[in-house]
């Protein structure tokens, strides 16, 4: 009774600090578009000929009507999501690893699938949806399948259809996750169950609803004046693709995921080395691990000290083989570690999933940094998932212990603050300049200027004089008000 009153404490206060956090994000770019009248009309036609995100686009026009619902969907979606991985992993150690992986996910990915309310609609409520029947289905992985009723279907029907109308290529994920299920439990368990089943109707139902909409004609005949598939030839937009945004959202910003995985890949191959029997094996996992070691200390040196943009092509051909390099090694690692404790198709699991979001943006345009954090939890999901294989009393009592939790509090805790005094003075400006510009715009002023927001690398299409019109439709401004944009932060000032 008091274990549960305590896990009630901690995902009370951290859904509590997540919402106040959420309350201060700002609408920026097409949040304005979609609580604008632009987005009823995109309503009133049923989004025809624009995307097939049916349910994504209504939550993301009701989020951008209320800052009070927004906060509370946007709190229970990335507080589930910590939740979600818990229950997965049975492991109470993984909540705080999870605080403190999403307090540490890449700033880029921060900003545009967190912050902004039209990435997150996009990027964390289908995760968090999916997210609910991987708990659902993981426990086929055990030796003794649970009991599963039959009323499951129907809301697992109506689940499948939902998180497959969010985003294009998590709906290809989520109808590879269910297969793989379903094959894994009748190979195994000899088995075919009847809610898994469910699911997968209402995912292929979804997924044909969602690519029936005109728009993905249009992508497919370059046609779309937004999104394209292989625009300028398949190898050239695939080499584009990868080597400039997959190679480094993907891999080389996770710095502590991967530093994390590293070190948990290291004590298990310290553990597995008496079980493997052939040389072959320990030195393969023995390599695998000085490339993975590699590519951290490469990783490190190139995320800190160099930007995209500083690039030139020779570095971005190597250190996308490198990583390429990298995603072989770990995966040929965790099966050989699978095996020797016996738990290869879960690890595999979740290396799948890598693979399988990340493949289709090789091919389609635009993609950016928001597309990753899909591909970011899974790996949370794999750090966690190498960390239950872990055996031996001190390794567990580490995790179990008071050290570690107070270790991890302290980082949470201090990573809190700075979020929340970031987004508290992004808040505050964003708050007081739209008062003055009402209040100018009042006076019959024809022209006003507008300061742009602090820490504007943590949000995304922020500026409002380069999304004018739609910034005045939603915040119902005069027409022929003119927005003077002026930098009233710099290195120099407060």
């Amino acid at each position: 009774m008091k274990e549960k009153r305590m896990k009630l404490v901690r995902y009370g206060i951290c859904f509590l600090l997540i919402a106040l956090l959420c309350w201060m994000f700002p609408y920026t770019g097409d949040d304005w578009t979609w609580g604008s009248q632009i987005g009823i009309d995109r309503l009133n036609v049923w989004f025809y000929a624009y995307n097939g995100r049916y349910v994504g686009n209504l939550v993301v026009l009701a989020l951008t009507r209320s800052n009070i619902l927004k906060m509370l969907v946007m709190a229970v979606c990335l507080t589930g999501i910590i939740y979600l991985v818990e229950h997965i992993s049975k492991k109470k150690w993984s909540f705080y690893v999870s605080c403190i992986a999403l307090l540490l996910i890449p700033k880029e990915i921060l900003g545009q699938a967190v912050v902004w309310t039209s990435g997150f609609t996009n990027y964390v409520l289908p995760v968090f949806l999916i997210m609910i029947f991987i708990a659902y289905a993981y426990p086929v992985f055990q030796k003794q399948l649970p009991e599963y009723r039959l009323w499951h279907c129907l809301p697992l029907l109506l689940l499948g259809v939902i998180s497959s109308l969010i985003m294009e290529n998590i709906t290809i994920y989520n109808i590879a996750l269910t297969v793989g299920i379903i094959i894994y439990a009748l190979a195994v368990h000899h088995k075919v169950i009847v809610s898994h089943l469910a699911y997968l109707a209402g995912s292929i139902v979804g997924a044909i609803y969602m690519f029936s909409n005109g728009a993905y004609q249009n992508i497919v005949n370059n046609e779309s004046a937004y999104q394209q598939v292989a625009d300028g030839g398949v190898v050239n937009n695939i080499k584009i693709n990868y080597f400039e945004v997959i190679v480094k959202y993907l891999c080389l910003d996770n710095i502590w995921m991967n530093i994390g995985i590293l070190i948990l890949c290291a004590i298990l191959f310290r553990q597995c080395l008496s079980i493997w029997k052939g040389r072959g094996q320990r030195w393969t996992a023995g390599f695998c691990l000085i490339v993975m070691a590699a590519f951290n200390i490469w990783a490190f040196l190139s995320s800190v000290g160099l930007d995209l943009t500083e690039k030139q092509k020779p570095l971005l051909y190597m250190e996308g083989s490198f990583a390429a390099v990298y995603m072989l090694a770990l995966i040929v690692f965790c099966i050989l570690a699978g095996i020797a404790k016996k738990s290869l198709w879960k690890i595999l699991f979740w290396n799948a999933g890598i693979v399988c979001l990340a493949a289709p943006l090789l091919v389609v345009n635009p993609i950016g940094p928001r597309c990753f954090f899909p591909t970011y939890v899974l790996f949370l999901l794999l750090l966690v998932e190498l960390g239950g294989q872990l055996n031996g009393e001190a390794v567990q009592s580490f995790f179990e212990g008071k050290v570690f939790r107070n270790a991890c509090l302290c980082i949470c805790l201090s990573g809190m603050a700075f979020y929340l005094n970031i987004f508290w003075a992004i808040h505050q400006v964003d708050r007081d300049r739209l008062a003055r510009v009402e209040r100018e715009a009042a006076a019959g002023k024809t022209s006003v200027e507008i300061c742009y927001l602090p820490y504007r690398s943590y949000l995304w299409n922020d500026i409002p004089a380069e999304w004018a019109e739609r910034f005045k439709l939603f915040h119902k401004l005069p027409k022929d008000l003119q927005l003077k944009p002026v930098f009233e932060y710099s290195d120099k000032k407060n």
